[in-house]
């Protein structure tokens, strides 16, 4: 039973390995501190504790790193963890994430002691700006959306108030025709009552 398990453990692994492997960046040292990621130039400006580790770091890497100045890498509990930062005095993001506050982070969030790396990134992806006049062009789409959909509901209110409508006076004709069948009815009765009454009183009239 211990047996199966381990297998089936180790299976597991392996299978995580592969997929890990799969998806995994590809580092490359061009130099003593140089080094491409994926193609893309970084500096490694400091390697604390020996830090630094190739394997790790391709396991790691995630394209969104690519956007900031500089990448930080400290271990924790066996593991490496990425995050970015910008340019110090940078108008990007929040003031916690320029790299002038990295010695915060390191206290804050990092064991005493641990080992890091600073990496600079050589080639900043910067996300393309959108032009005005495309901007203006989702705006408009956007209202004429908007527009549309004010045009359905209003027609839609004013359809079921049509309806509504038609149903009380189609109600109201038919009370009318009730009354009026009504008043005849009662007519007719009332005229048969009147007929009868003169019928008894010449009868009487002819006894005499």
């Amino acid at each position: 039973m211990n047996n199966e398990k381990k297998e089936r453990r180790e299976a597991q692994l392996a299978k995580k390995a592969a997929t890990l492997k799969e998806y995994a960046s590809v580092v490359k040292v061009t130099g003593k501190n140089e080094l491409t990621i994926d193609g893309r130039p970084y500096l490694l400006i400091k390697d604390c504790r020996e830090g630094f580790q190739v394997e790790k770091l391709e396991e790691r890497f995630s394209q969104i790193l690519t956007k900031y100045d500089y990448i930080v890498g400290d271990w924790g509990f066996d593991q490496l963890r990425l995050h970015g930062f910008y340019e110090e005095n940078s108008q990007k993001g929040l003031p916690t994430q320029n790299i002038s506050h990295l010695e915060d982070y390191l206290y804050e969030y990092c064991n005493f002691g641990c080992a890091y790396f600073i990496l600079k990134n050589l080639a900043v992806t910067t996300p393309a700006k959108r032009s005005r006049k495309s901007r203006r062009k989702d705006n408009s789409s956007r209202q004429e959306n908007r527009t549309k959909e004010t045009g359905k509901s209003t027609a839609k209110k004013n359809s079921k108030s049509t309806n509504a409508k038609q149903k009380f006076e189609i109600h109201q004709r038919k009370d009318k025709k009730k009354q009026t069948n009504n008043l005849k009815n009662n007519a007719v009765k009332k005229n048969k009552r009147t007929h009868q009454r003169h019928f008894t009183i010449r009868q009487k009239n002819k006894q005499k």
